[in-house]
């Protein structure tokens, strides 16, 4: 994982067999960053994503191990009740034949390079558990 801050703004980048979930840790620990938005392109080797049933108030998880593109990648970063950098991201990932899959993103492993924009928040945001829904939504 590399990065590059521009004064308003992150750019990152992971390379092949890096995990998603790996360099966002590594970013957020090695950067003041207490929130804000990320957006990427690149592909992937795997990919777990999943869908919330808000009934039974859980994650239906699949795990994809095929390369795809990532066609679209965004979501939000904040701070977690215990102050530690979680994230929300979703995706929509294509297969050779153009077939998408997406959901929520667990977790990727990178194919050729994954690229993320992270536009940084100024003020800090924080999740909350929200017992109606199950889940830790943004505190604003």
């Amino acid at each position: 994982m590399v990065s590059l801050f521009d004064g308003y703004n992150y750019v990152i980048r992971l390379d092949k067999d890096e995990r998603l979930s790996v360099g966002l840790q590594q970013f957020f620990e090695q950067n003041d960053v207490h929130g804000g938005w990320i957006t990427a392109v690149g592909g992937a080797l795997e990919v777990e994503l999943g869908f919330y049933n808000l009934e039974s108030k859980q994650y239906q998880w699949r795990t994809f191990k095929q390369t795809l593109e990532i066609v679209s990648l965004q979501g939000t970063c904040a701070l977690d009740e215990q102050g530690k950098p979680v994230w929300h991201l979703h995706g929509v990932f294509s297969d050779d034949q153009h077939q998408t899959v997406g959901g929520h993103l667990k977790d990727l492993v990178v194919a050729g390079t994954c690229e993320l924009f992270v536009h940084r928040s100024y003020q800090p945001l924080h999740r909350k558990h929200n017992d109606d829904v199950g889940l830790n939504i943004l505190d604003l």
